[in-house]
């Protein structure tokens, strides 16, 4: 699975055993060390003194070539890269050289606090979240009179034990194919973990349900992997805490996790928030898995019974409700969550457009403009009318809408705005209307 691993190492001892771990990994056929000489440090020296500057160089090449020896299998090929960070940061140095070699795999340490446990180092931060690849956060219990030397640092595969944790998201699902072309598997822990239950009726039917599905993810594995032992589990809680307490009390030796979490991944954030601290706070090796965002966004009319959806994202704003025997409501999915609505509600006298929110999550990615466009594809063949707020007015009128005056709206809908006794401008909203189009009549 990884060919060609990318390990960025500062030449410590914790960069040599990870040097020598990833050089007993099953299927590997290309390492690249890469150390990055910061300028900051060795420019100083370079002005000091020629001598100072090239002995430093020297002891680096030494050292580099020490850990190239670390890999015993000749059958594997080492290469070293020597740099200087030319006035970018050591994150974008590793980041460049990952571009530049495409890497299957990069492979850092976490560094150790002494008050605050493991820790990762800014540069390991910075390329979980900037890197488009896959990411190994190596650890090593510590070393020391009263913790010897560990079974880990002879043994050749961290692939025995995995523990999964698992979402249902998209990049989850894809991240669990990656488990099928893993070599060495004894067993892997599928765990879901539900942050709460707002109401306790519904308890057993979200356990129901959850176990459903890491039952479903099983069979996936045992299709692939029918030799591998599956246990699933379901706690409740925080969900990075819950997986860092699972993976020191199952004793596993990985833990395997997509980048992105369901909600990350639709807001395209760059790193997960619950992949951050499990790889922060974690005592395990985090093997944190890339996945492509590609988002399916569409546009459709609810149904009746689907107007909790357009409920969920007006919930903060104007206390606004639907009913179905008066409106029809337009929504827009990211994926399969509803991100932003429209609303056409039907009056004796006219139909008025209102409720058109986007959740503040996902504003600024024009999701506002496709629940509009498709309300507008549905509805109109008709004459459509509506309250802008005064900022919206060229928005709106993008979409054939034209500012007209008060008097002109119908009775009904212009009731609904009596609180402004008549003055638009004070209350900077502007009546504007849409004439049907003449191709749906």
């Amino acid at each position: 699975m990884f060919a060609k691993i990318l390990i960025p190492t500062d030449l410590s001892e914790q960069s040599d055993r990870i040097v020598a771990r990833v050089g007993r990994m099953k299927n590997v056929r290309e390492i690249i060390l890469l150390h990055i000489l910061d300028n900051n440090n060795h420019g100083r020296d370079r002005k000091d003194s020629g001598h100072t500057f090239e002995s430093a160089i020297g002891t680096t090449r030494e050292k580099l070539n020490h850990q190239r020896d670390l890999v015993r299998d000749k059958k594997i090929k080492v290469r070293l890269i020597l740099q200087e960070n030319g006035g970018e940061s050591i994150p974008e140095a590793i980041l460049r050289t990952s571009e530049t070699e495409r890497p299957s795999l990069i492979v850092m340490g976490a560094r150790k606090g002494l008050l605050s446990g493991s820790l990762l180092g800014h540069g390991s931060t910075a390329v979980l979240s900037s890197g488009r690849t896959h990411i190994l956060v190596m650890r090593f219990p510590e070393r020391g009179l009263l913790s010897p030397a560990a079974p880990e640092d002879t043994a050749g595969n961290i692939c025995t034990r995995i523990l999964f944790p698992l979402d249902f998201s998209k990049p989850a699902k894809g991240a669990l194919s990656y488990l099928a072309v893993l070599d060495g598997v004894a067993e892997v822990i599928l765990l879901h973990v539900i942050r709460k239950i707002e109401r306790q009726e519904n308890l057993n039917l979200g356990v129901r349900e959850v176990e459903k599905r890491l039952l479903e993810a099983r069979e996936i594995l045992r299709k692939t992997h029918p030799e591998v032992r599956v246990k699933m589990m379901v706690r409740f809680g925080n969900p990075s805490q819950q997986i860092c307490r699972v993976s020191a009390e199952e004793q596993v030796s990985l833990i395997m996790m997509s980048r992105f979490g369901k909600m990350d991944y639709l807001k395209k954030i760059p790193l997960g928030t619950t992949t951050a601290k499990v790889a922060q706070e974690a005592k395990k090796p985090v093997l944190v898995l890339y996945t492509d965002i590609h988002l399916t966004v569409h546009a459709r009319e609810l149904h009746s019974d689907e107007f909790y959806f357009a409920e969920k994202i007006w919930i903060d704003y104007h206390q606004t409700k639907s009913d179905p025997g008066t409106d029809r409501i337009f929504c827009v999915f990211v994926e399969d969550t509803p991100v932003s609505v429209a609303r056409c509600k039907r009056h004796p006298d006219g139909c008025e457009i209102d409720g058109i929110f986007t959740w503040k999550e996902f504003r600024g990615k024009g999701y506002a403009k496709k629940a509009i466009r498709a309300l507008i594809d549905g509805c109109g063949d008709q004459v459509l009318y509506m309250y802008a707020v005064a900022p919206l007015v060229n928005f709106y009128s993008s979409f054939g809408f034209e500012p007209i005056r008060e008097r002109d709206l119908p009775a009904t809908i212009r009731e609904r705005y009596a609180w402004a006794m008549g003055d638009m401008d004070a209350a900077e909203i502007c009546p504007m209307r849409r004439l049907p189009d003449l191709k749906k009549k």
